[in-house]
């Protein structure tokens, strides 16, 4: 066998060693909690499919954030849902204290 292919070797079992005992010694880390008034959390839908028009999600999103806004809320998050590579919609999340 070659050299290097026991240099790779020692190599491999020197940093999984050190590996494992990095992890040993790691501290475990929570999420700290607000102190304050919690806050109300929406989440809501928004097609995007509606007769295949482009314009159609963006007005739509804007109807939503002027109607939650009237409500004291503002926005927080958007995450898109994707399907089978295609846009489906929008999970829009909006909070009020």
């Amino acid at each position: 066998m070659k050299p290097s292919y026991f240099a790779s070797l020692l190599l491999a079992a020197v940093l999984g060693g050190v590996g494992s005992i990095m992890l040993m010694h790691a501290s475990s880390v929570q999420a700290k909690t607000p102190t304050g008034a919690v806050s109300e959390t929406v989440t809501v839908f928004v097609d995007a499919t509606f007769g295949f028009r482009k314009k159609h999600l963006a007005s739509q999103l804007t109807k939503s954030h002027a109607e939650f806004s009237a409500r004291g809320y503002h926005f927080a998050d958007m995450e898109n849902y994707v399907e089978n590579g295609d846009l489906v919609g929008v999970f829009v999340t909006y909070t009020r204290n």
